[in-house]
């Protein structure tokens, strides 16, 4: 829920200029004419109308990153739209100019929706059109953009690529984060990971003046008596400085930290999760040096740390009336030879010169380390009831770590006043291990101590060095009308480091036995073409055809390679290739504004995943997939101080798993069910505004009537409310203060994703909670 635009909408002729947070920024110079504009945005915390989508120019004062966003009449944000720049195509493209469905998140979209949620793939799931809904472990891995994986980035350094472990997201703070990017498709500016799409995540700049920023937030369950005890509160504190140092150097530091505690069902029940009882702290900062008026230097580093509370429960939980596991907490305290952790780092170097022959070149060098640990598991009553293999280890933790290194290059210039072209290279090599430590049995009942006696894989270990060369250009056939044209080539060196064993096999999918592991490489090319069209003031038209070029998920690839054969030897390892077709259309007409987009999806070799019925896991296969869908946003200014906005999100796909024309319906863990959003919202004063959110999420039994879910996902409907207040203190500066409540009706459901889980890891969705919080900017 938030009070802002979600929606697309048209900019008069000759307006332009980007407002993300309220600064505004000139567009280049070159190349790049003002026009006509189509803007579609999500609001993140999926409320009204259009708050916040745009400015008049004249109307609005420039705020700094950190400060609170302003609550302005929405009637004055209709009818003057600026035009939004698109970053994440690498050519800072205008939206309207775009032959392929994007969103721009600003940063006044991302404040709100961070009021009520410290979680980024809640705010995904319940923001972006496409997007699996959100699940209550936050770290699923059905976290798919129409039905495929996409590459998350964060001010261009991707996040865990190839290891298909998503919840790395969830490791650093979305309070840090200025503006979000969705660029739908594959496309050739992007290589590995980036099938679905791209999901870029812009960290914030540096402000012209030196303030501070202080805040706190409290979330509180009121699903029943239990939920108001101690677990069910969660406080978290933030603090930040930015601004100029002198004439040449800027800065913006962040820190935070949150004390987790549980969540609770709408039945008063207890839920755990990975992150639940646990201290996050996040250390941010961002040092930039302007070296001239068109040259600069930053640096980047962030460091989340994710502790357990001595708070501890049963490994297996208990189930309730709908199968779902509740939490029991357990009468002596575990311990570990091998601790449970969960860290996230990763630095870069961002040099840019905006004006070297004649265009702009960009340079960007990184870092990253993740690593994470989880808490035990004991599946031997799973493994007694013939669940579970015999062969299978009855005690264990899980984990990864992913370490990741690359350059990123780009030089974008313009040639006359209607061709841009962008060209670059990126590199990047990946060091991800798996980790599984085994524990012996006896004296466990007794001592609740895993000792890790013996250290395995969960998956197979990799390297992998990618390299990617790039073209695109786009050209302005006419004031009304762009073509857009890319290629790009890809090449992958692996090695699956041997000889590993496969512990989790899966009969008949997998066997027992040692894998040699192996080598090899791949080499690709993949290309894209668009066009849009302006077909009057009130509608632009779009298509586009893309192509894709990755390598699966050697971890997982690996476990399905038969004992004694080398990966390389398999044609398992082979390079996804996607085919995509889009169409859409995107305006507004008067007070209305709407977009709307289909798009089909092909591979011939993709990997999918399928779902045992009877243990509730999966197993990953390639064979060719089909993916379709429909994507529908509106907008509309009732009055003055009244709007209503919306999304449908309709995604269905097929697999045939033996290449003989008969198809199952994907997995939910793949293709998420039908999801609609509505979010009104209304304006008591310029500073006062109360807001709310209608989200449903239909039911879907296609996989499981086929057999590749282990259970259908019922539908649920969640309806949220929350109120936003500006104060102005003078010279003590300015804060925002925010209430929200989230499932107000306290709806009893488990979320769409969370019915692939192993059983008895699946978790009911949370009930009833309230979040305040405060942020004051001195």
């Amino acid at each position: 829920m938030n009070d802002h635009q979600s929606l697309p909408a048209f900019a008069p002729r000759g307006s332009f200029g980007e407002s993300l947070g309220g600064t505004f920024m000139e567009p280049p110079s070159d190349g790049f004419r003002p026009a006509n504009i189509c803007i579609r945005r999500t609001s993140l915390a999926g409320t009204a109308l259009l708050v916040a989508l745009a400015i008049h120019p004249a109307s609005v004062r420039a705020q700094s990153a950190s400060s609170p966003t302003a609550v302005t009449n929405v009637a004055e944000r209709v009818p003057v739209m600026e035009e939004i720049i698109v970053r994440s195509t690498r050519t800072e493209r205008f939206l309207d100019e775009l032959t392929r469905s994007a969103l721009v998140f600003s940063e006044s979209d991302l404040e709100k929706f961070n009021q009520q949620s410290t979680s980024v793939q809640e705010i995904l799931g319940k923001a972006v059109p496409g997007f699996a809904p959100p699940v209550t472990e936050g770290s699923a891995a059905s976290m798919t953009l129409r039905g495929r994986d996409p590459l998350f980035l964060i001010d261009g350094v991707p996040i865990a690529s190839n290891t298909n472990f998503s919840r790395f997201l969830d490791k650093f703070d979305p309070l840090t984060i200025g503006s979000v990017e969705v660029v739908y498709g594959p496309t050739s500016l992007y290589g590995a990971g980036a099938t679905g799409g791209v999901v870029q995540f812009f960290t914030r700049e540096p402000s012209e003046e030196l303030e501070f920023s202080v805040g706190t937030q409290f979330r509180a369950y009121a699903t029943g008596s239990e939920s108001r005890d101690e677990d069910g509160f969660s406080p978290k504190v933030n603090a930040s400085v930015s601004g100029r140092l002198g004439e040449r150097w800027s800065v913006y530091a962040f820190a935070s930290y949150e004390d987790i505690n549980g969540v609770f069902s709408a039945e008063d029940e207890l839920v755990t999760g990975r992150s639940a009882f646990a201290e996050d702290t996040t250390l941010f900062g961002k040092l930039r040096f302007d070296i001239s008026e068109s040259q600069s230097i930053t640096a980047i580093i962030n460091s989340t740390t994710l502790e357990s509370s001595d708070r501890q429960f049963e490994l297996g939980g208990t189930l309730n009336s709908d199968g779902a596991t509740v939490a029991t907490e357990a009468d002596i305290v575990f311990s570990y030879a091998d601790p449970p952790t969960n860290e996230f780092l990763y630095a870069a170097l961002d040099y840019k010169h905006e004006d070297l022959f004649g265009g702009s070149l960009n340079v960007l060098a990184y870092y990253s380390d993740s690593e994470f640990l989880n808490p035990g598991s004991d599946i031997r009553p799973q493994i007694s009831a013939g669940i579970f293999p015999a062969e299978w280890p009855g005690l264990w933790q899980t984990g990864r770590i992913n370490e990741e290194e690359g350059l990123r290059l780009s030089f974008v210039r313009d040639f006359g006043e209607r061709l841009n072209v962008a060209v670059g290279a990126d590199y990047n090599t990946v060091d991800s291990e798996s980790l599984l430590p085994i524990s012996t049995e006896e004296g466990f009942d007794e001592t609740r101590f895993f000792d890790a006696v013996r250290q395995a894989e969960q998956t197979a270990p990799f390297t992998l060095d990618a390299l990617g060369l790039f073209m695109e250009a786009s050209y302005d056939l006419t004031e009304r009308l762009t073509l857009t044209g890319g290629l790009r080539w890809d090449r992958f060196d692996y090695e699956v480091v041997g000889p590993y064993e496969v512990v989790f096999f899966f009969p008949p999918f997998s066997l027992p036995g040692e894998r040699p592991g192996g080598e090899g490489d791949a080499n690709g090319d993949s290309y894209n073409v668009g066009i849009a069209y302006e077909v009057s003031d009130a509608a632009t038209v779009y298509s586009n055809f893309s192509q894709g070029f990755a390598i699966p998920s050697l971890g997982f690839i690996g476990n399905n390679v038969d004992p004694g054969v080398e990966i390389s030897d398999s044609s398992l390892v082979d390079p996804v290739i996607t085919d995509s077709f889009e169409i859409g259309v995107r305006g507004n007409f008067r007070s209305l504004s709407y977009a709307a987009a289909v798009y089909y999806t092909e591979s011939e070799f993709e990997t999918t995943v399928s779902i045992a019925s009877d243990t509730g896991l999966n197993n990953r296969t390639r064979a060719p997939v089909e993916i379709w869908g429909t994507e529908l946003t509106a907008a509309w200014n009732v009055s003055e101080r009244f709007g209503i906005d919306g999304s449908l999100t309709y995604v269905e796909g097929d697999v045939d798993p033996n290449d003989d024309g008969n198809t199952l319906a994907l997995s939910t863990q793949d293709v998420p069910p039908l999801k609609l959003s509505l979010n009104p919202r209304y304006q008591f004063t310029d500073k006062w505004s109360v807001f709310g959110q209608l989200f449903y999420v239909a039911e879907r039994d296609d996989g499981f009537e086929d057999g590749t879910d282990p259970r259908p996902s019922e539908d649920y409907f969640l309806l949220d409310l929350g109120t936003t207040y500006q104060l102005d203190l003078g010279s003590a500066g300015s804060g925002l203060l925010n209430l929200q409540v989230l499932n107000a009706l306290n709806e009893d459901y488990i979320p769409a994703g969370e019915i692939t889980f192993i059983p008895g890891r699946v978790r009911p969705g949370p009930g009833r909670s309230i979040t305040l919080s405060y942020q004051h900017t001195f």
